[in-house]
């Protein structure tokens, strides 16, 4: 079997006794006995897609004449899980040399010269695609693992990319475990509580790093937008993506040329990052996936036009569609789907303007179309999305718990019959802190908040002023010291309290 993200089996054949055209004649025929979809044929070489299988989807079959010798090469067009042909490369060649050639041979032994002459002058004059250029990009010279870290002509920028993000992330784990020391020396320097700096522990650590966040974004710091794409999690995370960057960069930098390549790609990740601030409550974002996949819309598009050969498109596009369906499918928690999708689409956009762009000779137009587009998605995102206050609820909530607390002890904790001392405690202690627990049950209530969250605080925010009527109740009950007076009324209001305490509970586990 053979292994890589470009898995790959190459032989190379004397020709002997052969001419060149003898032999890829030889060849045409032998690939259209076997069903492999022609997509060049020339008198430097061929090129061949096999049909669709289980292990690979298709593969590119080519073969150059090189001084009197053949180089057969079978690779992978599509992304290689485990980075393993199945032996399906290997079992091309084998097929083709090991059987139909001497087949094709036989039975052409005696029209041989007749029928390449007539091959040859079949051959148009002008071929969609060629040997030089080949339907698959820079992709087939990733022969070795270093050449996908190495930028070359026709592939520059993605091995940059690669770079780039393997530097950030090594630079930010190490800035991050400094930072992870400070906070546990300050954590234990304030007696267990995190000082001002690192209130909310790691998620405060992440974003110092420049990880995209909705609170931070929505109020103005956008260049998170663009950081967050070079930032990464984890090893695997990281590793994961930079696989199908090379995969997906070698396919598309040099059809593209590398300035407009670099910037489809980051203005991807650009319209990924703040589909996902919109989409997401809460929590911290962060990886290249979101503009990787949206080199991934950028060659659907490309593959859904005449940009690329019929028989390389149909095997690209299989291939491309394949992957793209099994990862963009809404699995796992800490999977950001918004971005990959609205990456994806955004590239598939951005795509289309790239075919008309490079068809039309507007090469302006595959700059500035994008990024106005860009522009007007991210205003229009930034200007209704809603700030949600969900740390000020915490706060709240917090405050209003220990407020309760303190409430409770206040009016139920002191062991004590002597009437006076009772109301001193009620009066300076317990009246002062219902007032204070009327503004946070209101201020609660007032939040910009999600749904689930809204509907959280709108029950808290009535179980607290439910709470201030009880105490007000039995500070009346004290004062007029009638223990009738208000049963009824307190017996109520604290079924009301039983009633919020199931309907809170009710809305804290539904989603």
């Amino acid at each position: 079997m053979a292994w890589g993200i470009s898995p790959r089996k190459v032989t190379t054949i004397p020709l002997g006794e052969y001419s060149a055209d003898h032999y890829l004649t030889l060849l045409y025929h032998a690939f259209t006995n076997l069903g492999w979809r022609i997509g060049y044929f020339d008198r430097d070489g061929i090129i061949g897609y096999t049909p669709i299988s289980w292990e690979s989807y298709a593969e590119e079959v080519s073969v150059r004449i090189v001084n009197n010798t053949a180089i057969i090469k079978s690779e992978c067009v599509g992304y290689q899980g485990f980075f393993t042909d199945y032996g399906k490369n290997e079992k091309n060649l084998e097929l083709l040399l090991n059987g139909e050639i001497e087949y094709v041979e036989y039975h052409l032994k005696d029209t041989l010269r007749e029928t390449t002459q007539e091959l040859i002058d079949s051959i148009p004059d002008n071929q969609f695609i060629n040997l030089n250029n080949p339907p698959m990009g820079y992709k087939e010279k990733l022969r070795e693992f270093l050449s996908a870290f190495i930028p070359k002509q026709n592939y520059f920028i993605t091995p940059i990319l690669v770079l780039l993000n393997i530097a950030i992330y090594i630079i930010t784990n190490v800035v991050m475990a400094a930072l992870v020391i400070v906070l546990f020396m300050q954590a234990a320097k304030h007696h267990g509580h995190s000082p001002r700096f690192f209130t909310n522990g790691l998620e405060d650590v992440y974003l110092s790093l420049g990880f995209s966040s909705r609170t931070q974004v929505l109020n103005g710091q956008v260049w998170r937008l663009l950081t967050n794409t070079f930032l990464h999690f984890s090893l695997m995370h990281l590793a994961g993506n930079m696989v199908v960057l090379i995969y997906i960069g070698s396919l598309l930098e040099s059809k593209l040329g590398r300035w407009k390549y670099l910037l489809l790609y980051l203005l991807t990740g650009i319209c990924a990052s703040i589909t996902s601030v919109v989409w997401h409550d809460q929590g911290v974002a962060a990886g290249a996936s979101g503009a990787i996949f949206g080199l991934f819309g950028i060659l659907l598009a490309l593959l859904s036009t005449k940009f690329y050969e019929g028989n390389a498109r149909r095997a690209l596009l299989i291939s491309t569609a394949i992957f793209v369906a099994y990862h963009i499918i809404p699995f796992g928690k800490r999977v950001d789907h918004a971005a990959h999708i609205s990456g994806l689409i955004a590239g598939y956009l951005f795509g289309l303007i790239a075919y008309w762009g490079l068809k039309t000779y507007r090469q302006k137009l595959i700059i500035a179309a994008p990024i106005a587009l860009t522009i007007l998605y991210t205003g229009l995102c930034l200007q209704f999305a809603p700030v949600y206050q969900l740390k000020e609820f915490d706060k709240l909530s917090r405050k209003g718990e220990k407020l309760s607390d303190s409430l409770r002890t206040d009016f139920y904790g002191n062991y004590t019959n002597n009437h006076d001392t009772l109301m001193q405690v009620f009066t300076h202690k317990g009246l002062p802190r219902i007032d204070t627990l009327k503004k946070v049950a209101r201020q609660m209530d007032n939040l910009s908040l999600p749904k689930k969250q809204k509907k959280i605080a709108n029950v808290k925010s009535r179980l607290l002023l439910a709470e201030c009527k009880l105490y007000q109740l039995i500070y009346k009950e004290f004062y007029d010291k009638d223990q009738v007076k208000y049963r009824d009324e307190i017996s109520k209001v604290t079924q009301n309290i039983n009633d919020l305490r199931v309907e809170w509970g009710k809305a804290d586990e539904n989603d």
